[in-house]
């Protein structure tokens, strides 16, 4: 029996595999952490597990055979499919498939396509929507599938929310190869039709690949490119597709979504009822403001009531009358009683008694007169004095001035505007002439 050296072992070995795989061929394992050199090469293991049985093959990128810059590292512990050519190194018996290609396999690798269309997508700006959702739709276009439950879950959720909005059904496959299409031609009917106010794009749970529809390229541009603002319930809550990202607002489930877009009829009852019960309020505690300076302005006027002035006067010169009278009747009878006694002083003295009575009567008579003037000079005094007051007091009367031709201008306060620098500074809101009010409105005065 012939002996082999080691060299020749390998030698044969190393032709053999190369007979058996002279082009590169595709691998499926589970790729196991790798090891990576200063050099730049990376080893590590290709792991498949079969009837309780694990089998290995080590793989290999040598550094400076790695033109594609593919890191080991990043798929590590995940299902891959290497594209390699077979190798044996003779030097040390070492079989091994050098590594050019590597793809994550399966959903895997669909994770991995739409991770990278996601950054595709991002850098273009395609998720960066900012459309404004309205707070009171009166239409909504609900894009879904128009049988099973999301549908009337949906129609449920806003009619018991908001009633008065009207739904728009666009009814589209939601699963399946041409469920993107069918979606992308209803996006597109409903902002030509341009009747909604917003969009829901709404389906159901289901698995990773059923989902798969809402990842593709063309819907997500469809839905960025939406005139009408978009809101995606996709899924339940743990699911997220790109058409999530690109929407205006993503819920976790259809009904969320219906919910989001609609706001809460009884809320918006109880608000109205707090704005109409504050709206009386002010207007009830405006009315009181009112009454009240309508009663200073009635007091004021009572103040200067010429009725009551006059009233007054009259009291007055009744009272000086009455004074006129008593002391004209005192100084009558002081007269008489100096009569008299001048009668006895002279009753001896016949010859002057006529002469001093005539003195006498003619005093009497004088004063008499001077006091009858004085009481017509102090009567007209009074009297002019009551009519200056009554002219003065008429001359406050604002009607007389108002039919003289004369206006009040009043602010949007109510206060009399008097001078041409509040005037500059207020806005006119009536004009009082002697006939009636007119009110003034959206005039400013420059």
């Amino acid at each position: 029996m012939k002996i082999y050296s080691i060299r020749e072992v390998n030698t044969k070995i190393s032709d053999a595999v190369e007979q058996l795989f002279e082009d590169a061929i595709l691998i499926k394992g589970e790729l196991q952490p790798p090891k990576k050199y200063s050099n730049g090469s990376q080893y590590c293991q290709l792991l498949e597990k079969s009837d309780d049985k694990q089998y290995q093959i080590a793989c290999v990128i040598l550094g400076w055979e790695n033109f594609s810059g593919i890191e080991l590292q990043e798929y590590s512990g995940q299902e891959v499919i290497v594209t390699g050519k077979v190798d044996f190194y003779d030097g040390s018996g070492r079989l091994q498939v050098k590594i050019n290609n590597i793809e994550i396999f399966g959903e895997g690798a669909l994770r991995q396509r739409i991770e990278q269309l996601k950054k595709k997508l991002a850098q273009e700006g395609v998720f960066d929507n900012m459309r404004e959702i309205p707070l009171y739709p009166e239409n909504i276009g609900v894009i879904t599938s128009e049988q099973g439950a999301v549908i009337h879950d949906v129609q449920s959720a806003i009619n018991r929310r908001f009633p008065i909005s009207n739904i728009l059904l666009y009814p589209s496959i939601v699963q399946g190869e041409s469920a993107s299409k069918s979606l992308v031609k209803q996006i597109q009917k409903a902002n030509e039709d341009n009747i909604s106010n917003v969009i829901l794009i709404v389906r159901g749970g289901g698995s990773f690949f059923d989902l798969m529809p809402f990842n593709d390229e063309t819907l997500i541009r469809a839905i960025s490119n939406s005139r009408i603002p978009v809101v995606t319930g996709i899924g339940h809550e743990p699911d997220i597709t790109l058409a999530d990202y690109a929407s205006d607002k993503s819920t976790p489930t259809p009904t969320a979504a219906a919910e989001y877009v609609t706001p809460n009829i009884d809320d918006i009852i109880n608000s109205i009822n707090i704005f109409t019960s504050s709206l009386l309020d002010k207007c009830a505690n405006r009315i009181k403001e009112y009454n009240n300076q309508t009663d200073n302005r009635l007091l004021l006027i009572k103040q200067f009531n010429p009725k009551q002035i006059i009233k007054n006067n009259i009291e007055e010169r009744k009272r000086l009358e009455k004074i006129l009278r008593i002391t004209l009747k005192a100084k009558i009878d002081e007269i008489y009683y100096k009569l008299e006694v001048s009668k006895s002083r002279l009753s001896s003295n016949s010859r002057n008694l006529n002469q001093a009575i005539r003195l006498f009567k003619k005093s009497v008579l004088d004063s008499k007169k001077n006091m009858i003037e004085k009481r017509k000079s102090l009567l007209k005094r009074k009297a002019s004095d009551i009519n200056n007051m009554i002219k003065m007091i008429s001359s406050y009367n604002p009607s007389l001035n108002l039919k003289r031709g004369f206006s009040i201008i009043r602010s949007k306060d109510s206060k009399i505007i008097k001078s041409t620098s509040s005037f500059k500074s207020k806005t006119v809101d009536s004009i009082q002439f002697s006939d009636g009010m007119i009110t003034v409105k959206n005039i400013e005065i420059e």
